[in-house]
């Protein structure tokens, strides 16, 4: 038995688009006997609802950059929350960032929007509109992740090096395109991971991953059977065992040793 995870955004969907032969391939993967985790930065919610609109087979959902894991009944396995005061202390500190057009916070399971600066661009959620007021979000008393969104990737990358020199006691910053993931200190999708591997009981020889972002670093860095997207950024190739064009050719890569 196998163990296979991969990103989704950027990894299996690209723009609006999972191949079929992606999706094919996954289903054999799993006909096989193998094990098919999805491991994103996307919470529960919004995951859940992109693999039923797609039909995509998975066994375990890693979420929240490796925060929260859930079987495939949804059932939770692993959760981590953010301090407190320090997530809304971040959330004070946004409205201070000219950069920021709106972040989004969940508590593991579903998320809510806030506008920061209207007058920018949402690259992330521009057709979201916020369901709870700030004040609401701010006292829900469970934080799993927050999510910012910047006008320019160059400003996600400034806003996640910020974050993690002020607040990194308490927080890991990850930036991802246009947005900065924030999740407890420790959290990543290599721990993420880990428990799967651990509570299916697989060898790491064993286990396979993929991405293609900077917050698939340290996940790709802690296997030795890891994939980039031929697509991804230098750094992140660079710290690859492989680099595949799609999650098929790295399947039929790993069916055929």
């Amino acid at each position: 038995m196998k163990l296979l995870a991969t990103d989704y955004d950027g990894t299996l969907k690209f723009g609006d688009t999972v191949l079929q032969e992606d999706i094919d391939a996954l289903k054999k993967w799993r006909e096989q006997g193998n094990i098919f985790a999805i491991i994103t930065g996307r919470s529960k919610q919004s995951i859940t609802r992109e693999l039923a609109e797609h039909n995509i087979p998975v066994d375990y959902y890693v979420t929240n950059n490796g925060g929260m894991v859930f079987d495939s009944e949804g059932n939770p396995l692993l959760e981590s929350t953010l301090d407190n005061i320090t997530a809304i202390d971040l959330m004070f500190v946004s409205h201070e960032q000219p950069d920021i057009a709106a972040y989004m916070v969940n508590d593991g399971m579903n998320r809510h929007k806030v506008i920061v600066h209207p007058n920018l661009q949402d690259h992330r959620w521009p057709k979201i509109q916020p369901d709870w007021s700030e004040e609401q979000i701010m006292d829900m008393g469970r934080y799993a992740q927050i999510v910012f969104s910047c006008n320019t990737p160059e400003a996600a990358m400034e806003l996640a090096e910020q974050i993690n020199q002020y607040f990194g006691s308490a927080v890991t910053a990850y930036p991802n395109n246009f947005v900065v993931d924030v999740v407890p200190k420790g959290i990543s999708k290599a721990t993420g991971l880990d428990f799967v591997q651990s509570y299916c009981d697989i060898e790491d020889e064993d286990t396979y991953c993929m991405g293609d972002s900077h917050n698939d670093i340290p996940m790709l860095e802690n296997s030795d059977n890891s994939a980039a997207a031929a697509m991804a950024p230098a750094e992140v190739r660079e710290t690859a065992a492989y680099s595949f064009p799609t999650v098929s050719s790295f399947v039929d890569f790993i069916l055929e040793q």
